[in-house]
This record gives structure tokens, sequence and C-alpha cells, in this order.
């Protein structure tokens, strides 16, 4: 709460604040910066009115549960046009605190607002409402009026903190507090002449730590217990263990000289399998041989009467050939009566020019049935060829399997 001023107080202090804001006035913002707490206390010291318009404000009390700033602001609307509202709420449970305070556009209806509305029965709660006249407090009132109101779980925050798993230095650091604590506790009491004994915390704590003490003892005792079974135990395994071994190579010994019998006589009949086989192989060698023979005789018989067939076409060709210069000669000697007749030259290298051109075409026919008869041959000759290869792949394979 603001201690009230007498106004003897307010003139003389009034006449060493205006001295002390000339100097302040004459430095410069970037040396000096007031705060916005020091301004407020200057402006009341002086007595200055902050709002000096001509509105008003309102307290309004033992507000029911639900009225928001929405829905206050519908309901005294009735009265005249509201510039400001502002209803605190509890940080934490985020509902409204019961109260708020309203700014009116002027005076009058504020005051109305408060006479009308004071003691008036709203949901089951008796309003109060009351006018604020001293207008210096309007701008500490509606500091916050424009934020919106964030709830923040501040209880579950502390909560969560308290909870929270905490290192063995954080207990001890606290425990030592609880101990000084109520060591100057019980000094107070003997100076003020107080004889009074209680069991505090350190009596606890000796408690706990006889209690931690005797816990470890057992455990020490446990383990040693424990270790001393343990040894026992190794050395009736490792004798036991000793014994088995002795048992386990002697049946391993027997177990490999059987084994080496049966290796033996596995590689005896291995032997006996190979040089069958041996005797297999080379029969079917002697076979295929045999086989290839048969099929290198019968290509020779092949190859044998492929060539009589070319030598016949040759001597086809041959027979052609010799019918070709007979029928030549006679045009020759017919040409040669004409030429005797006429005796003209022009018709003599007429005929020479046709004759010519005759050979040419013969020649050239002659040239293209050979090749066609070649070709031919030389296919024949690749079917063979591919045949024989395929008949000895096929020997190889078997003579492999």
């Amino acid at each position: 709460m603001v201690k009230k001023i007498s106004k003897k107080e307010k003139s003389a202090k009034t006449s060493k604040d205006e001295s002390q804001k000339d100097i302040s006035e004459s430095k410069t913002t970037s040396e000096q910066k007031i705060s916005k707490k020091q301004k407020r206390e200057l402006q009341k010291e002086e007595g200055i009115e902050q709002n000096q318009t001509s509105t008003g404000v309102i307290y309004v009390g033992h507000l029911p549960w639900g009225f928001i700033d929405s829905t206050l602001k519908k309901y005294f609307e009735q009265f005249g046009p509201i510039t400001r509202i502002i209803s605190p709420k509890s940080a934490k449970t985020g509902r409204s605190v019961g109260y708020a305070f309203i700014e009116f556009g002027d005076e009058e209806t504020a005051r109305i607002a408060a006479k009308t509305m004071n003691n008036y029965i709203l949901f089951e709660k008796i309003l109060k409402c009351s006018f604020v006249e001293d207008k210096s407090k309007y701008d500490r009132i509606f500091l916050k009026w424009k934020k919106k109101f964030e709830f923040k779980q501040r209880y579950k925050e502390h909560c969560e903190k308290m909870n929270k798993k905490k290192s063995n230095e954080e207990i001890k650091m606290m425990i030592q507090g609880l101990l000084d604590r109520e060591e100057k506790r019980r000094e107070k009491l003997k100076e003020m002449g107080i004889d009074y004994e209680y069991k505090g915390y350190k009596e606890i704590v000796d408690e706990y730590k006889n209690i931690h003490k005797k816990e470890i003892n057992e455990k020490m005792k446990n383990k040693k217990n424990e270790k001393n079974l343990k040894n026992v135990k190794k050395s009736k395994n490792e004798l036991t263990e000793k014994k088995d071994n002795k048992s386990n190579n002697k049946n391993i010994q027997k177990d490999n000289n059987k084994n080496k019998k049966q290796k033996k006589e596995k590689e005896k009949e291995k032997e006996k399998e190979k040089m069958e086989q041996e005797e297999e192989e080379e029969e079917e060698d002697e076979k295929s041989e045999e086989n290839m023979k048969d099929e290198e005789g019968e290509e020779g018989e092949e190859m044998e009467e492929l060539e009589d067939e070319e030598d016949e076409e040759l001597e086809d060709i041959e027979d052609l050939e010799d019918e070709d210069d007979e029928e030549m000669e006679d045009e020759e000697d017919d040409e040669e009566e004409e030429e005797e007749e006429e005796e003209e030259e022009g018709e003599e290298e007429e005929v020479k020019n046709k004759n010519g051109e005759k050979q040419k075409n013969m020649k050239k026919i002659e040239t293209v049935k050979k090749q066609q008869k070649l070709d031919k041959m030389k296919e024949k000759q690749k079917q063979i060829d591919n045949k024989t290869k395929n008949k000895k792949s096929e020997i190889i394979k078997g003579k492999k399997k």
C-alpha cells in the first residue's frame, strides 16, 4: 500500500524534484535512462493527475463464476460506452479472482452505474460496486489490460521439480541444511533460557547411519560366505572335470581308432571303384573310336559322291560351250557369205559388234552358274563339318560322364 503524503511535504518535495528534473533534462538519454517505476513515483510525489480526461472507473466485486470480460462489457454497456476492462485471474487455476475494473467514457455514467449496480443480486451473488475517485491510480490499474492471459501450470512445474530424481550431492546438501537450521533453533532456545530436549533431524540421521552400517556389515558377511562357497564348489568341479576328461580321452582314442579303420576300408572301396570306372572308360573310348572311323568312312563316301556330281556338272558345262562354239562358227560362215555378197564395210563392223556382245553375255552366264554351284558345294561341306563336330562333342561328353 502507498502511504498518504501531506500537502506541505508535497510542496517541499516538488521544489527539490524540479531542480533535479532540470539537471536530468540537460543530460542526454544515452547517459541516463529513468525506469517506469521512478517516473510513476515522481508523478505521485508531485501530485500530477495522470488522466486529466473525463473518464470514470468502477470497481466491481463479488462477481459470479463465468462472468468474463466479454460478458461484463455486454452487460455494462447498457449504461454507456466502455473504453477499458480488466479482470485479474489466478495463476494456479486460470479463473477470475472475483473482481474487475471498468472504465467508462464519462464520469457521470460511471457514478450512475456504481450506484445502480451496488448490492445488485446477480446469479445468487450480491455485487459490490464503487467509483474510484483517485484518478492517479488509473494507469496503475490498467497496466496490462491489453495483454492476453496465458495460463501457466506453475503448480505442476513446481511438483515436477520437487519430484525429480536428485543426485547424491543434492541430497547431502538438503540434509546438511536441515541440520544447520535445527542447531540454530536449539541455540536460540538456550539463549532464551529454555531447557527442552526433543527428537530432531540429527538423531534421525544418526539412527539411519547405524542401520545402514549394520546392513553393510551383514552384506559383507554374506559376500564372504558366498565367496567361500564358490571356492569350495570350484574345487569340487575341478576334480570332477579332471575325472571326466580322463574318461573322455579314453573314449576319444577308441573312437579315433575305429574311425581310422573305417577310413582305410572306405579308401580301399574307392580305389576299386576307380579301377572299374577306368576299365569302363577304356571300353567306351574303343567303341567311340570305332564309331568315329565308321562315320569318317561314310563322310568320305559322301564327299566322293559330291565330287562326282561336280565333275558331271563341269562336263555338262563343257558340252554347252562346245555347242555354243559350233553355233558361233556357223554364224561366222553365214556372215562371211553376206560380207562377200554385200561387200560393205559398214555392215561388217555391225556384225562384229554383235558377235562381241553375244560372247560377253555367254561368259557372264557361265560365271554366274559356276558361282552358284560353288556356293552349293560350300554349304554342303559346312553341314557335313557341323555334323562331325556335334558327333565328336557327344562322344567326348559320354567319356566324361
